[in-house]
C-alpha cells in the first residue's frame, strides 16, 4: 500500500492485495459508512455528518465513470489511475 497526496487534505491508499481503493477526505474522524452502490461505501463523520472518505472495493474491476454518480465529491480518478496502474 501507498499514500498519495491527491490536494490539500486529500489522500488515497491503494491495497493491491485485495484490490480496494481508500480516499481520505480532511483530518481523521470518527466515522460510519453508507453503501452507495455495491462495493461503494461513502463514510461520513459522526459527529457533523461530513464526508470523511470513500472506499471503493474490486477498484481496478470497475468503470469508474459509472461509479462517479453515486459519490458526492469531485474526485481525481484519472491520476489515481496513473499512479496504481
Amino acid at each position: 500500500m501507498f499514500v498519495q497526496n491527491l490536494q490539500e487534505n486529500v489522500k488515497y491508499s491503494y491495497d493491491y492485495d485485495h484490490d480496494v481503493l481508500y480516499i481520505y477526505l480532511g483530518e481523521p474522524k470518527v466515522s460510519y459508512d453508507d453503501e452507495a452502490a455495491p462495493g461503494v461505501f461513502i463514510r461520513f463523520s459522526e459527529e457533523d455528518e461530513v464526508i470523511t472518505g470513500i472506499v471503493i472495493m474490486d477498484y481496478k474491476k470497475r468503470d469508474i465513470e459509472s461509479i462517479k454518480k453515486f459519490i458526492p465529491v469531485n474526485i481525481n480518478f484519472h491520476m489515481i489511475n496513473e499512479q496504481i496502474h
